[in-house]
């Protein structure tokens, strides 16, 4: 209990109105601070906090029956688990989390009786987009897959399995990809785009001033008798100009789609930095699309309502987490019948 600044800072403006009130108040605050200083003294600082967190856990987790999210629990409703992530990456930007630790019974408990998470999300490796802390989660709470920039371009079948696994066999109903402001996978895109383009365009400038990168209508997209997008001359430049590629080049070079769509979007006269911040947005919506596109388990269970697919976007300065809603594709997406990643399908 913590008695209001004012009364502490300027009692003679309410001891004449109420004495008996302010001589309660200041009684109940040595009351609780002596008793917490009894409770550390008594257990030590450690075991007190955990005394503290058990107490918490019986006041925010109202979904759970052993402290922890188990088998023993039933599935979060999509609408559930958006509100617990919400409420979870408030009190992180507050600063009042309240899972500090997890003791050895509640490990017990996920040890024993397996997960049941409350959602599933893709992240980005990002040293500074901790998943389970910015939404103030525990361990068995938030199904987690991240990679550098949240995105299914490489090794596709892993991201796109695991979520296959946590809608089937672990019951989640709500699947977030969650993008980040300053992502680095995003810009380095952007930037070999950016690069390769400029390069592009002072080499055909000097060849044939006439042509242009962009088509009259702004758009990359050409007929399959057409002169190539500016996006697969871009990856044609880059291969011709980089020697020794690397895996990390690949990533890169993948990502670049949604370089391309931002450039376009924002006139194709916006600096490196606008272009991406735009793409990193763009890049969570197609991952999205991604999934739709070739998971059956995804669009069946998104077509039924079994589960919800959303996108977020989390500024790395603020704390918060901007919640994009669905994608604008989704209801067209529900009719593809792609059952594979590209990667997996048959030559």
């Amino acid at each position: 209990v913590a008695i209001p600044a004012p009364f502490l800072l300027n009692p003679p403006r309410f001891w004449h109105l109420c004495p008996c009130v302010m001589a309660f108040l200041l009684s109940c605050e040595r009351c609780f601070a002596s008793k917490d200083a009894e409770l550390v003294t008594s257990t030590g600082p450690v075991e007190a906090q955990k005394l503290r967190n058990d107490e918490q856990d019986e006041e925010v987790s109202g979904f759970n029956q052993l402290g922890v999210r188990t088998t023993m629990d039933d599935p979060v409703a999509p609408a559930s688990a958006m509100d617990e992530l919400r409420a979870g990456n408030q009190r992180f930007v507050d600063g009042t989390v309240t899972f500090a630790g997890l003791g050895p019974d509640k490990r017990r408990a996920l040890a024993a009786h397996g997960q049941r998470p409350f959602a599933a999300i893709i992240g980005c490796a990002d040293s500074r987009c901790p998943v389970e802390q910015l939404f103030d989660a525990r361990p068995g709470d938030l199904f987690v897959l991240r990679n550098a920039g949240n995105t299914c371009t490489h090794a596709e079948g892993s991201i796109v399995g695991s979520i296959e696994y946590g809608i089937l066999h672990l019951k989640t109903q709500l699947i977030l990809v969650l993008g980040h402001t300053g992502c680095g996978a995003v810009m380095g895109a952007t930037k070999l785009f950016h690069e390769a383009a400029n390069s592009m365009a002072s080499d055909e400038q000097t060849k044939c001033p006439s042509q242009s990168l962009d088509n009259n209508d702004g758009s990359t997209l050409a007929s399959e008798n057409g002169p190539p997008t500016l996006l697969t001359r871009v990856r044609r430049h880059s291969l011709r100009t980089r020697k020794q590629q690397g895996t990390l080049h690949g990533l890169l070079n993948d990502l670049a789609p949604v370089a391309e769509q931002a450039y376009h979007e924002l006139g194709g006269k916006a600096s490196v930095e606008e272009i991406a911040a735009r793409a990193v947005k763009l890049n969570v919506l197609a991952t999205m699309n991604f999934l739709l596109s070739y998971s059956d388990v995804v669009r069946q269970h998104v077509a039924t309502g079994q589960i919800d697919l959303q996108g977020g976007l989390y500024d790395l300065e603020s704390g918060k987490v901007e919640f994009l809603g669905r994608s604008p594709k989704q209801d067209q997406l529900l009719q593809s019948g792609e059952l594979l990643p590209p990667s997996m399908q048959m030559p």
